[in-house]
Order: C-alpha cells, then structure tokens, then sequence
C-alpha cells in the first residue's frame, strides 16, 4: 500500500429517508447477539472526517453510535482506541508531504477571501502541522479494542502481516498488539458474536481521488476482491458470529468529485485572444494529418475552441498520442460527463488561467474511460457483496442506492434536509469525501434497519438532529 493512500478514504456515505420511528415499540435485540460486536473497516469505520482522524471523531463514529443503539436493547461491549491529548484534539491526518512524526490536524470552516477578494467559507486546516507523539504512541497492550476501523485499508490489508507496523499503516501500528498482526487478527482477538464490515472503497478511491491513470494507484481486480472479500467473512463467522456488510457507493457521486466545475463562462473578447494563443497548436494537429490522414478523429477531439458563453475547460490527457516530437503537447478540452477533483486549486482556476490559458493537469481530471474503470469495479465489487450477504443470511446495507438518492434528489431525516452539496448538503465533511457527524449517523440508521429487517430486531434509531453540524469557525 502507498502512504500517500492514507490521505483518502472513504467514501462514502449511506443514507437514508424518513422512515417511521420505532422508540415506542417494544426493544429486542431480536435473534441475534450483540454481547461482544466488533467493526472491521477503513476510515468510514474508525469514524474520519474532514481529512483527519480524531477522539471527537471516535465517539461519534459510525460503530460507536450503533454499539450505543445496541446497549438499549442489548449489553455490548465496544472499545475504541481513541486519540488521546492536544492531538486527539486536533486530528490526525497523514501526508508524505509532511517530514516524518508530523501530521496534519483536521480542517475547519472559516471565512476566507480568494484571489478575487471575495470572502466567503472555506475549508482551512484547524492549527498548524504538528508533532504527533501522543498519536504514534502504541496503546495496544490496552486492547484487544472492538473498532478495528483503520484509515486506508483496502480489502487486501484485511489479513496482511506486517500492516500492524508503522512502515505498514500508523493508524493501524498505534492499537495493533504487535507489527505483525492482522486486521482480523485483532477483531478475533474479542471473540466477537456480531460483527460490521464495511470494506472496498479505498480498493477504487485511490486511483480516483488521484486522477485515475495519472495518480499512480491501482484498481483492486474484482476476481482478487472476490477472493479476499469472501476470506474474510470466512474468518469473522467461523464461531458462529451474526453480522452486518455494506456495499460500495458510487465515489465519484461524492462532493469530492462534484464540487469544482468542469468550465467558466467567457466574454467574446477573451474568446479570441484564447483561440489565437491555440491557434498555432490547432494548426500543428493539422500538420500531422496532413503527414497521416487516419489521426484526422483524433486531431478533431484534441482541436481546442473557445467562444463566448459557457467553454469546457482544457485539461492534460496523457492517453492521447505522444506529438511532443512535433512540439505538441496531450490536451483537449473536457467532455461531457468528465470530472475535476476538489483538490483542483480553486485560485488558480479564478485567476491563475487554469482550464483556458492552461491546462489543468491531469492529477486533477477524470476521464470518461477513468470513469468507466471506477464503474466497473464497484459495480463488480457490489454483486460479490450482494451475494456474500445473501448466501450467509447477513443483514446487508445498500450504500450505493443511498447514495445515489442523496445526490439526485437528496433526503429528509428528521425534519432536516441532507444533500451531497459540498458543506451547504450537511451529510458531507470537509474533505469531500467522507460523511460528517450527522451523515455518519444518518448511516447508522441504515445499519440498524438492516439489522432489525434480517434478525427480527427492534434496536431504536437514533435522532440525527442530535447530532452537531459543521459551523463556522471563529
């Protein structure tokens, strides 16, 4: 696994309509026993959000506010191993851009100006970089802890030896009892009767989040998905163990793919200056035709053209043909369907001639053939999860459905509109890409009706309004 993958995780977010409040019915734990649950996953798991992990975080993580449900009904113990201190504060997120010990704090919604000088909020690190001692001491003689959620596993750390260690995974090292146990290993460690997994989103996140092809990451295959996957819950029920899965939402449905526009509107004046700076490009396209007629499709969709009103932006394409011989770089402008991440820097889009002037490179970008991968493996990911759930009788979360409610049409909980707008849709945290507290809530009540529908359970939900919402910050 690539450090740099711990920066993403997620996705995403399950979420759910109104549906009738069970409190006044009659509580049962129905045929299953929770005395003893554990939670294998990822960041979605370990409760991150707004791209770092931290004690507050921990407490209101997805686990945590089911393992509270399940105490009404039933005695379950459930232990985290929760960020203590200045740093449990702050937050943890980690980054190779960071000298070694250092990590990032969770970010804050405060009142900023861009490079126009219009103020208005915006996600900013909550303090400085910092060192995180207390974060990378081990507590794992304090354990065995019920929430093995660990930020950037993908379904084939599950049972890698040696992830337990901080070259392997930090979040992970910290309540791991040595550096070569397993994932599973310390969720078995609880003798565990009910379990959660939820696991595969960083198996495509990554390569999105990074700009599929251009970023470096890899695509788990659905065959070795399969194989892992199954292998897994092989060892969580091999006791008798009942327990809950979750398929994988569509990530690029997410704010972290859907915020930044894919264009800008432009005046007929700045149209002309544009199509005469690409003019000497377009003719160049022109001159290889001219040399082989069969690259005429191809000079066509590379061709770029401005005019005034609304314009695509021009982006980077590393899969076009290499013309740097004839002094003509990869780019085109962006077709229908195609995406820029959140992390394309918003300045230089408003005043750094990112998209028209420049092209936006292609960490940046997602194409439709990108797009199409990312389709694929999660749609193959989903039927294997499916019919794990299915063939085992374990309840099972239909996260991709959710989802896709919430960025069509969006939901109502509680009185409370919820929609995948970034910051303004409150299911989101500031990252973008993983829920925040009441999203994170709002997907416990999925859990617990699938829960409740699969056991014959009455396990109350909880009140998302409850829940605190992202704020500004002072």
């Amino acid at each position: 696994m690539k450090t740099r993958n711990l920066l993403y995780l997620l996705p995403l977010a399950a979420l759910t309509a109104c549906e009738p409040d069970i409190d006044e019915m009659e509580r049962s734990g129905g045929s299953a026993d929770f005395t003893r649950m554990v939670a294998v996953g990822n960041s979605l798991t370990a409760g991150f959000q707004s791209n770092a992990l931290s004690a507050e975080g921990q407490v209101n993580s997805l686990p945590q506010i089911i393992a509270n449900q399940l105490n009404q009904v039933s005695p379950t113990t459930f232990t985290q191993p929760v960020i203590p201190g200045e740093v449990g504060m702050k937050g943890v997120g980690l980054s190779p851009l960071l000298p070694r010990g250092t990590v990032a704090p969770a970010l804050v919604l405060r009142l900023a100006p861009n490079c126009n000088n219009v103020v208005g909020p915006a996600p900013q690190l909550g303090f400085a970089p910092y060192s995180g001692a207390e974060f990378f001491a081990s507590v794992g003689a304090n354990g065995p802890f019920n929430n093995v959620g660990v930020p950037g596993a993908r379904v084939g750390n599950l049972n890698q030896v040696g992830y337990g260690s901080i070259q392997g995974n930090p979040y992970f090292a910290r309540f791991a009892s040595n550096p070569r146990e397993t994932m599973l290993q310390a969720a078995m460690r609880n003798n565990p009767t009910f379990f959660q997994l939820w696991i595969g989103n960083n198996d495509v996140l990554g390569y999105s989040t990074s700009g599929g092809e251009e970023g470096g990451d890899n695509v788990t295959s659905v065959t070795v998905f399969a194989d892992l996957f199954g292998a897994a819950l092989d060892t969580l029920t091999k006791n008798g163990a009942e327990g809950v899965v979750a398929n994988i939402p569509d990530v690029t449905s997410i704010p972290y793919f859907t915020t930044v526009p894919t264009g800008t509107e432009i005046t007929q004046a700045q149209a002309d200056l544009l199509n005469a700076a690409y003019a000497p490009y377009n003719g160049g396209l022109d001159a290889v035709v001219g040399q082989n007629a069969a690259f005429q499709p191809e000079a066509d969709a590379r061709k770029i053209r401005f005019a005034a009103g609304a314009n695509t932006f021009v982006v980077v394409d590393l899969t076009l043909t290499d013309l740097s011989g004839n002094g003509l770089p990869s780019i085109r402008q962006i077709k229908s369907g195609e995406l820029l991440t959140l992390t394309t820097p918003g300045d230089s889009l408003r005043c750094g001639g990112w998209g028209t002037a420049k092209a936006i490179p292609g960490n940046f970008h997602l194409t439709n053939a990108e797009l199409a991968n990312i389709s694929s493996a999660i749609a193959g990911y989903n039927d294997i999860i499916r019919s794990e759930a299915t063939s085992r009788g374990l309840a099972f979360v239909d996260a991709n459905a959710r989802l896709k409610e919430l960025s069509t049409r969006g939901i109502t909980v509680d009185g409370i509109s919820f929609s995948s707008t970034f910051v303004s849709g409150g299911a989101f945290s500031l990252d973008g890409v993983h829920p925040s507290t009441r999203g994170y809530a709002i997907i416990a009540n999925d859990f617990i009706s699938a829960i409740n529908a699969t056991y014959g359970a009455s396990i109350p939900k909880v009140n998302v309004g409850s829940f605190e919402t992202i704020e500004i910050a002072r």
